[in-house]
C-alpha cells in the first residue's frame, strides 16, 4: 500500500507552537500521554519541536501525546538495562538485538492481545513470517520495523579513492581477492588506515557470514542455515579461513594497532578521512545510506548471498516495557509510526522549511544554507523507525527503496531455523562463561592481532571449558523440538 507524503509546514508549525501556550486547555481529558525513548547519532537539537508536531496529529487521530527522550546511542546501550529495570517511566522503546533476553528476565510485555486491537494497520505493511519473529513461548514481545530483514556480508569502501587510481574491483569475490586493492590503496596513502571494524569493540564484522548464528554465535548453522544441524562456529574451516586473512592483513599493516580495543565506528572513523574500508551488512540501500553516513561516496561488494534469519528479523524490533503504565496508548502510538506517513515523515527529516525542502522532482534536501553541520534535526537513523519506507524519499537515496527491500527479503535464502527464539535459560551459565572467552579471545582473532597458530587452539579449549558443547547441545534440542512441532 502506497502513501503519499503530507509535510507539514512552517505555518503548521506555528499553530503548534501557538497551542503549546494553552495545550493544557485544549487537551481532552481522555488523552493520554506516553514516555518514548529512542536512540539517535545525529542532531536533534529541535526534538521539541518535532514532538510538538507529533502530538498535534496523534493527540487529533489516537488520542495519545508522546513524550519522547532521545539518547546518544553511546548512552543508548550505557542506560539500556536502566530503563528496562522500572525505575525510569518508559511506555515504548526499540529493542535492538532480540527481545527474548529482555523476556528472559521480565522486562517485556505480551503484545498479541494489544495488537489484535490497536495494531492492525501494521499487518497491511508486516507479513506473518516475520510478524512470528516477535514470538518468545508463544506470546508475541515485538514488533519489527520495517528493514531489510536479509543481509549480505559486504566490503565497504571509499569508491572516490578507487576510482581516483583506478583499481578494477569488478572480479572481487572473496576477502582474499580485497588484498592487492588494498595493498595499491596504501601505496598512495600511506597514513590512512586500510581497514576498520565496523562497530568498534563489539567487533561484530564476523557475527555471521553464510551461517545463521542462532542469535549469539556459540552454536550456528552453516551453509546459510541450509541444515538444521548446530555446529562450533570456531572450529569450522571457514572460521579459521578468515581469521587467517585478517591475521594477513595486519601483518600487511591495513589494520590499525589498536582496532581490538577501539570503540569508534568506522563510520566516524572514514568520515574522518583516516580510513579506506570496513566490513559491513549489505542489502538494497547500502550504498546511498554508506554514503550519507561516512561523508564520502562509498563503494560496497557483497561476499555473500541475502540470507533471512531471526537474528536479522529482530535485530530491530519495538518492545512496551513491562511496567508501562499506558500499554494501550503505547501500541496505539506504534500503530501510528507504522502507517501514518506524515507522522514518520516528522520522525524521519523533522519539519518542512526548517529541516528539509521538497525539491522539484519530489525527493527532500536541507533548506539553502543549511547542511548536515548545521541542520538542527537529523538523526540519521532513519533506520529504527517502524516504518521508513512511507516516508519522503531523501535526495540521493535508493529510489523506491520500500519496493526493493520487500524483494530482497523475499528472494533471500532463509534458514532452516527462521523463526525459531532461542531460551538461554537452561544453559545460562555456559552462555556466560562462553562470552566471556569470547571476548578475551576472538576479537583479536578477528583482526589479526594475534598469532592464529598459537591463539585459535587455545581459543577453541577455553570454549569447551566453558561448556559450549552444552550450549550446542541444547540449541540442537530446542530446533528439533521446533521442527517437529511444525509438522
Amino acid at each position: 500500500m502506497k502513501r503519499k507524503v503530507k509535510a507539514m509546514g512552517l505555518t503548521a508549525l506555528a499553530a503548534v507552537l501557538a497551542a503549546g501556550t494553552c495545550g493544557a486547555e485544549a487537551r481532552a481529558d481522555d488523552v493520554k500521554t506516553i514516555n518514548m525513548y529512542t536512540m539517535g547519532i545525529g542532531s536533534t537539537t529541535d526534538n521539541q519541536m518535532v514532538q510538538d508536531a507529533i502530538n498535534e496529529i496523534s493527540r487529533e487521530k489516537i488520542g495519545v501525546e508522546v513524550n519522547w527522550t532521545v539518547l546518544d546511542i553511546g548512552q543508548w546501550f550505557e542506560q539500556y538495562n536502566l530503563l528496562l529495570s522500572g525505575s525510569e517511566a518508559v511506555d515504548l522503546m526499540p529493542n535492538m538485538g532480540g527481545v527474548a533476553t529482555g523476556v528472559r528476565q521480565g522486562s517485556f510485555m505480551e503484545m498479541e492481545d494489544l495488537y489484535a486491537e490497536y495494531g492492525q494497520g501494521i499487518a497491511e505493511y508486516l507479513d506473518d513470517e516475520f510478524l512470528n519473529a516477535g514470538y518468545v513461548d508463544g506470546h508475541l514481545y515485538g514488533i519489527p520495523s520495517q528493514k531489510d530483514f536479509a543481509a549480505t556480508k559486504n566490503i565497504t569502501y571509499r569508491q572516490d579513492i578507487v576510482d581516483e587510481l583506478g583499481l578494477d574491483v569488478s572480479n572481487v569475490k572473496t576477502i582474499e581477492d580485497w588484498f592487492p586493492v588494498m595493498e595499491a590503496v596504501q601505496k598512495a596513502y600511506p597514513d590512512m588506515t586500510m581497514f576498520v571494524s565496523n562497530a568498534g569493540s563489539t567487533l561484530n564484522q564476523w557475527d555471521s557470514y553464510n551461517w545463521d548464528k542462532l542469535e549469539d554465535e556459540l552454536g550456528v548453522l552453516m551453509n546459510y542455515g541450509e541444515k538444521a544441524e548446530v555446529v562450533n562456529l570456531f572450529e569450522t574451516d571457514e572460521y579459521e579461513k578468515i581469521v587467517r586473512e585478517m591475521r594477513k592483513w595486519y601483518e600487511a599493516g591495513f589494520i590499525a594497532k589498536d582496532t581490538a580495543t577501539s570503540t569508534e565506528a568506522y563510520s566516524v572513523i572514514i568520515k574522518s578521512g583516516n580510513a579506506f574500508c570496513s566490513i559491513t551488512t549489505g542489502n538494497p540501500g547500502i550504498v546511498e545510506e554508506q554514503t550519507q553516513n561516512c561523508g564520502f561516496p562509498m563503494g560496497t561488494i557483497a561476499l555473500t548471498e541475502p540470507l533471512a534469519s531471526t537474528m536479522n528479523v529482530t535485530a530491530l524490533m519495538w518492545a512496551i516495557p513491562y511496567t508501562s503504565a499506558e500499554p494501550e496508548a503505547a501500541m496505539k502510538f506504534l500503530n501510528l509510526m507504522y502507517t501514518d506517513a506524515e507522522v514518520s515523515n516528522l520522525l524521519n527529516y523533522g519539519i518542512e522549511g526548517m529541516h528539509y525542502t521538497v525539491q522539484d522532482d519530489g525527493t527532500l534536501f536541507y533548506p539553502e544554507g543549511i547542511d548536515a553541520s548545521s541542520c538542527t534535526y537529523h538523526p540519521e537513523m532513519t533506520w529504527i523507525w517502524p516504518n521508513t519506507y512511507i516516508a519522503g524519499q531523501w535526495a540521493a537515496s535508493t529510489k523506491d527503496l520500500g519496493t526493493k527491500m520487500g524483494e530482497f527479503n523475499k528472494e533471500a535464502r532463509k534458514s532452516a531455523a527462521m523463526g525459531w527464539v532461542f531460551n538461554s535459560a537452561p544453559v545460562a551459565n555456559e552462555i556466560t562463561a562462553c562470552t566471556n572467552v569470547i571476548k578475551e579471545y576472538a576479537y583479536g582473532l578477528e583482526v589479526g592481532a594475534v598469532d592464529v597458530d598459537e591463539v585459535l587452539p587455545k581459543f577453541q579449549q577455553a570454549l569447551k571449558d566453558a561448556g559450549i558443547d552444552r550450549v550446542i547441545e541444547e540449541k540442537q534440542k530446542q530446533i528439533d523440538e521446533w521442527l517437529a512441532a511444525k509438522e
